[in-house]
């Protein structure tokens, strides 16, 4: 079988290490179900080893990075580890990553139906007075900037991640870029008039300015406060010293048209001191679904004349009127739209249940294959 995906749902989220005072985080069923309504997520500050990663049924063959220990406390701090959901991850090459601060995607144009492939980093970028940053020999935005003008050549790209940069609503493109007056190079292209990006962080610091020059030379823009879902820039960081916005979304401007929205989710000071962010992406991908689980389907009715009427008195009756009194009680916020969409839709099969006829599915008889192996020489049928 085949079907459509037409949305790929991208997030990030800054843990703060995956063990908080004895609690174990990726034992909570919160934290896991969040991230099961994911088709791509990237977790910063894993701070943990590979056999006490994070495992999901839907998601194997997770890519980890791992710090070494810190001497002399024996620690672990930082750590990337990638997830791709099973059907996706066909389309999804891991490409070669010279630090374990940041690594590279490569989401293939033809999979994900694309004009050009998507080239996507997801960094943790530690902050510049911590004591492992100041022992590194490189700078990781020069070096995330170096790559953008390798993998730019063939494709869009995207940034997302914590880059503990601060840039407030300064410009992160040319104002007013014109061709018109002076020679230019026959490939340059002029940046768009976007609209002025909102931030609810004030604050401007060095590596935000080191950002936003990184995005007027290599045309990214940021998603965050300027993007359907984040109008106002809302805080992504919640210390007690105050509130900031340090972790972002970029992208080629060439792409803001195809992102229904982006979010920043709900702070959960349980899991950590940064909130999740995530953005929506249009795509067009072929899933190819070979075995199907038909007990997973919704079922299907017997639609005639009368099933107007039945539907509506079922719909009227005591027992849907208690279920959509319940469900109108519940409350739903932007972070659980999808369990408000499943609830919805039970309640319209539970009126079906009680005033249409079901179609009764016939299991098809399995094709007789022949199986042949060669063992010791013979073969068995």
């Amino acid at each position: 079988m085949i079907y459509i995906q037409k949305n790929l749902k991208i997030t990030t989220w800054n843990i703060n290490g995956y063990i908080s005072k004895d609690f174990n985080k990726f034992e909570d069923d919160i934290f896991v179900d969040n991230l099961l309504q994911q088709d791509i997520f990237c977790l910063q500050e894993t701070h943990c080893d590979l056999d006490n990663c994070l495992e999901l049924p839907n998601f194997q063959r997770p890519v980890h990075l791992i710090r070494p220990r810190t001497k002399p406390s024996g620690k672990r701090h930082g750590g990337l580890s990638v997830y791709i959901l099973n059907t996706i991850r066909p389309g999804v090459k891991f490409l070669e990553h010279a630090t374990n601060d940041f690594i590279w995607l490569k989401l293939d144009r033809t999979f994900f139906g694309f004009q050009e492939d998507l080239y996507i980093c997801f960094v943790y970028n530690p902050p510049e007075n911590s004591s492992y940053y100041r022992k590194l020999d490189y700078n990781i935005l020069e070096m995330i900037e170096n790559d953008i003008v390798k993998y730019s050549q063939s494709g869009k790209i995207m940034i997302a991640g914590d880059l503990n940069a601060r840039t407030a609503c300064e410009i992160d493109h040319i104002q007013m870029d014109s061709d018109k007056h002076i020679p230019l190079f026959d490939n340059y292209k002029c940046d768009s008039s976007l609209i002025q990006r909102k931030s609810k962080d004030s604050s401007i610091n060095t590596r935000g300015r080191q950002l936003l020059s990184l995005c007027i030379s290599s045309s990214l823009r940021i998603l965050n406060g300027r993007t359907m879902g984040d109008l106002m820039g809302a805080h992504t960081c919640f210390q007690p010293l105050g509130s900031s916005v340090v972790d972002y979304f970029l992208a080629s401007e060439e792409l803001l048209p195809n992102f229904t929205y982006f979010h920043t989710h709900n702070f959960l000071p349980d899991f950590s001191d940064h909130c999740q962010i995530s953005c929506m992406l249009k795509c067009n991908t072929k899933i190819y679904e070979r075995n199907l689980n038909l007990a997973l389907m919704p079922d299907k009715y017997i639609w005639d004349d009368n099933s107007v009427s039945a539907f509506q008195d079922a719909i009227n009756s005591n027992e849907i009127k208690n279920f959509i009194r319940q469900y109108k009680d519940k409350i739903y916020d932007q972070d659980s739209i999808n369990n408000a969409a499943e609830d919805l839709n039970k309640i319209f099969l539970k009126a079906a249940d009680l005033s249409l006829k079901k179609i009764i599915r016939k299991p098809k008889k399995a094709r007789r294959r022949k199986l042949k192996r060669i063992e010791n020489g013979k073969i068995k049928i």
